[in-house]
């Protein structure tokens, strides 16, 4: 019984120097255990990619063409041409215009001729221009009026103009109580070298020369014209008619013009000022060089009209 006792408190003693022991070293143990735990958490951090900064992209410069200028187009050589009135050798002349024209006027058929003779005595300073032809009434009937007039003169005497006209067979002269427009400009527009400069815009015109001819007595060059460049010059300036062919013949001695016969069409407005739409065949000669023309005033301008301002 003894024995079984001391067995009991044996076994006691053990059982609690067991459970002391253990007691005593749990934070030993669990310092260990966390040691473990913490060693095979622990795990060792691969390297971190280092990323490769992305190329960023170079933007593209779009280089936009230079546009190329339109070429201009080579002109041939052209012939010079001068008006009569600075060729100091020549002091009087007379120059004749022929037109015959087919197509409108002012809604009007307009088919028939009109005609110019100009005098002109530079040393006197005396000037005569002569208009007629069957349609005068309907190419200058906004400075007509409506008049019945079939022809009219216009002299310029030392610079003092005078109008006659011619109405049935009545014969007016009048004195322009103020300047009248387009008057200073009539005989130079009926010269060759303005009606090519106007489509031209220079004093140059362009052709093929066919060869030597005397003309009214005067040595001259044939020459064709070249209606192409002359048409692309004239439609660059605003020109709304065309040459369809033509020939000049220049002085050898002082470049005017001498002859020129030419065809053509379109709206004449813009170079002429006359309103005409349609065919036109035109032909201008230059004479009676030096051949002092004699140009007197009629009967009528003794005592003439004077005209309102």
């Amino acid at each position: 019984m003894n024995v079984s006792r001391k067995l009991i408190r044996t076994s006691s003693l053990v059982a609690t120097a067991t459970l002391v022991s253990l007691v005593a070293f749990q934070p030993v143990i669990a310092e260990r255990s966390s040691a473990l735990v913490e060693q095979s958490a622990t795990v060792t951090p691969r390297p971190t990619a280092t990323l490769r900064p992305v190329a960023t992209p170079t933007p593209r410069v779009v280089t936009i063409p230079t546009p190329r200028p339109t070429p201009t187009a080579v002109l041939p050589p052209g012939i010079v041409i001068r008006p009569i009135s600075s060729t100091t050798s020549i002091k009087s002349y007379k120059t004749v215009v022929n037109m015959k024209l087919d197509g409108q006027s002012a809604g009007k058929v307009a088919k028939g001729d009109f005609n110019a003779e100009v005098q002109t005595d530079l040393a006197n300073k005396r000037q005569s221009i002569g208009i007629g032809g069957s349609l005068v009434p309907v190419l200058l009937g906004r400075y007509l009026q409506g008049l019945p007039i079939s022809g009219l003169t216009v002299y310029l005497m030392d610079g003092k103009p005078y109008v006659v006209a011619q109405a049935m067979i009545l014969r007016v002269c009048a004195v322009p109580g103020t300047q009248i427009a387009g008057l200073d400009q009539l005989s130079s527009g009926l010269s060759a070298e303005v009606f090519l400069s106007q489509l031209t815009g220079s004093n140059k015109i362009y052709g093929t020369l066919v060869g030597n001819a005397t003309v009214n007595n005067i040595p001259t060059r044939h020459y064709k014209l070249d209606v192409k460049t002359i048409n692309a010059l004239a439609r660059q300036r605003g020109a709304t008619a065309q040459l369809t062919s033509g020939d000049v013949w220049i002085a050898t001695q002082g470049d005017y013009i001498v002859r020129m016969v030419v065809d053509g069409t379109g709206n004449l407005a813009a170079n002429t000022g006359v309103d005409f739409n349609g065919n036109v065949n035109l032909t201008l000669n230059v004479s009676d060089a030096n051949r002092i023309p004699a140009i007197q005033l009629p009967n009528q301008c003794n005592n003439p009209m004077r005209l309102p301002v």
